[in-house]
């Protein structure tokens, strides 16, 4: 398995890392940058865009170790095996080959040796005053030592069989943060790829590092989903017209997100967002359920350990799988109060379309000419049905007490 970082991902995040860090007036890592990259601009034209690719790479795996915080992520995930930390007598030996352009082999079995997995800088391999030991760090499984860090979340072995299952990981910049995200590609044929969008922005401050690895670990899991057989992902059709397509896309990945979160939030691993902060957004889409049994449903989907794409999906799409997998009707909450339950995005009683803006009990606010009004044309249609407000506008001019 390799890990790739897009030129244009690398280029930025250097950029801004080495900007932050002299604005705080850190300059030693900027002036190396500058001693190796300014050079460049002698050289021909035609030869610029692979040297400057080069010193970028070199800065971005290396120097800055900005590569580091996509590892920690991977592992916390456990998509690859946590890296080991042993003591290793320094050898005086050549120096190992440079990676190939295409990325760095990081787990065992695949492409590349081990010594790919830890890029060496060359000025401390010719040192003289060399330490007879240092401490290195290992992605495959050994006999060696683990550090015993509190800490660090230990995985189950079956865990780590994802990374058998990743051909490559490809971690390009983002253009926006609607852009952002993971996805896997060539799932059905051949070993799976994880391709990872993000703001190069996000590599800029180190003290916000926790907050990339928030996000970074968030997408991962994703990802992971996606691999996962017991989650079963497909992509799968969506009924109805655009507006109620967008809708049932946002609530499943809000629920989706819910699941990701509440598992991190049990490895006490922290992710882009609180559990109450993202009850504010549950709460947000699903206002018009009662307070009690909004709160329980939220409360059984974020303790619920195991759920599939499937299982997801409905929920989004049907009110009544959300309410009936989480809330037993009784005497306080009927099946038929769900009846009157009027979601952003459900269908108007009268004019049929996705209805974002309710009239949830017209008669409370309407002449009583505007309700007898309706019932003509509707006679099975009661108040507490409700309305949208461009259907009950048209009513009231119709009773001419608009």
């Amino acid at each position: 398995m390799k890990i790739n970082y897009s030129p244009q991902l690398m280029e930025e995040a250097v950029f801004r890392h080495l900007n932050h860090l002299e604005r705080s007036g850190m300059r030693a890592d900027y002036d190396e940058y500058h001693s190796l990259a300014d050079p460049i601009y002698e050289i021909p034209e035609d030869d610029r865009e692979e040297a400057f690719a080069k010193v970028n790479e070199l800065f971005f795996r290396e120097k800055l170790q900005l590569g580091d915080h996509v590892l920690q992520a991977l592992e916390a995930c456990g998509l690859i095996p946590k890296r080991q930390k042993s003591v290793k007598k320094a050898l005086a030996a050549a120096p190992a080959e440079a990676p190939d352009d295409s990325g760095v082999a990081v787990a065992e079995g695949d492409e590349g040796s081990h010594e790919d997995t830890e890029e060496t800088d060359p000025a401390s391999e010719s040192s003289e005053d060399a330490p007879e030991a240092e401490l290195i760090e290992t992605l495959d499984d050994t006999s060696a030592p683990v550090d015993e860090d509190l800490s660090e979340i230990q995985y189950e072995e079956e865990e780590r069989s994802f990374e058998e299952k990743i051909k490559e990981i490809t971690i390009k910049r983002a253009i926006n943060k609607v852009d952002e995200g993971s996805n896997v590609l060539n799932r059905v044929s051949g070993l799976p790829v994880i391709e990872m969008r993000v703001l190069a922005s996000r590599f800029a401050n180190p003290e916000e590092m926790e907050e990339l690895g928030s996000f970074l670990i968030h997408e991962f899991m994703h990802a992971r989903d996606m691999m996962d057989p017991a989650f079963d992902y497909e992509d799968a059709f969506i009924p109805g017209n655009p507006s109620m397509k967008n809708l049932i896309t946002a609530r499943f990945r809000l629920l989706w997100n819910i699941f990701v979160d509440s598992r991190l939030a049990r490895k006490k691993i922290q992710s882009v967002m609180t559990k109450e902060a993202r009850y504010r957004e549950f709460d947000n889409y699903y206002r018009k359920i009662p307070e009690q049994q909004r709160r329980g449903i939220f409360e059984g989907l974020w303790d619920t350990e195991k759920l599939t794409h499937e299982e997801l999906l409905s929920m989004a799409t049907d009110l009544e799988t959300l309410i009936s997998t989480y809330i037993d009707y009784s005497e306080e909450f009927t099946e038929e109060d769900r009846e009157y339950i009027h979601l952003q995005g459900s269908p108007c009683p009268l004019c049929k379309f996705p209805t974002y803006n309710w009239v949830d009990d017209p008669e409370s606010v309407c002449d009583e000419m505007v309700i007898e009004a309706i019932q003509i044309d509707f006679p099975d249609w009661e108040s507490k049905d409700g309305a949208c407000d461009r259907c009950i506008e048209v009513y009231e001019l119709r009773a001419g007490t608009s």
